[in-house]
């Protein structure tokens, strides 16, 4: 995976990932995942739930179970970033992104007072919680949900396999960076070697790649991107409107493949 800036933004970009950017009436042309047509999936104002984990963590599977029960739930943004730092313990895990690693140590400069550990979930890029701590989780989405997610994007799929994006007039969130995120919903691993090893574990939301789409202005406008299929329906996007630092979420939202057959 290489990298490469575009208006003063590190951009992570693949062979799968290229983004040409427009943010004003231009369509945004990308190469990035489709096939079909539907709807948004969630309603406005969902809660960005970000899990911090590894396979080659013992601690992590309970987690790793919550983020897929919680990725079935209306009104949560549900993505696992799997991290690199476990690696050198034995088992290297395939999911594992430079990226997402770098984007758990920005929270623990914006969000958790330098405290980096697994599993972690962050949410709405305000609080962090241990993230097999179902009951605090949930507490902490509960009250993420009664606050403003004036950027909530609207996304759906579009003819000739272009994904549409519409943004919201939210002078608020003027400046905050526009992030699409390729994820596999569920993903199964033997386990060889290291805390996990001789299990078989069950990973979800798996954020595979992740290209920014610029920054927002704050005024309404939509953005399309052209989507390579990933050859199965078990994949989708989200997008998230999101303070530099990381910081607040202004508004996220995700869409689940096209269906092939449509």
């Amino acid at each position: 995976m290489s990298a490469r800036y575009l208006a003063g933004m590190r951009v992570v970009t693949s062979p799968i990932l290229a983004v040409l950017l427009a943010l004003s009436g231009i369509a945004a042309a990308m190469t990035f995942d489709a096939s079909a047509r539907s709807p948004a999936v969630l309603p406005d104002g969902p809660v960005l739930v970000e899990l911090f984990t590894s396979q080659g963590c013992s601690s992590c599977p309970p987690a790793d179970r919550l983020l897929g029960r919680l990725a079935g739930e209306k009104g949560v943004v549900a993505l696992g970033y799997h991290v690199t730092y476990w690696d050198r313990l034995g088992w290297p895990d395939p999911f594992a992104t430079a990226w997402g690693t770098r984007r758990q140590y920005g929270y623990g400069e914006t969000v958790s007072a330098g405290r980096i550990y697994t599993p972690q979930i962050v949410i709405d890029g305000r609080t962090h919680v241990v993230g097999s701590n179902e009951g605090q989780v949930r507490a902490e989405i509960a009250a993420a949900s009664r606050g403003l997610h004036p950027a909530t994007p609207v996304l759906r799929w579009m003819p000739d396999n272009r994904l549409q994006i519409v943004l919201p007039d939210a002078a608020e969130a003027a400046g905050a960076e526009i992030w699409l995120v390729r994820f596999d919903r569920r993903r199964e691993t033997a386990v060889q070697r290291g805390e996990n090893g001789g299990r078989r574990l069950a990973n979800f939301q798996v954020a595979r790649e992740r290209v920014s789409l610029g920054r927002f202005d704050g005024r309404a406008r939509t953005l399309e991107a052209a989507v390579p299929s990933q050859g199965d329906a078990g994949w989708g996007v989200a997008v998230i409107v999101q303070q530099p630092g990381p910081g607040r979420v202004w508004g996220s939202a995700l869409l689940d493949a096209p269906r092939p057959d449509a």
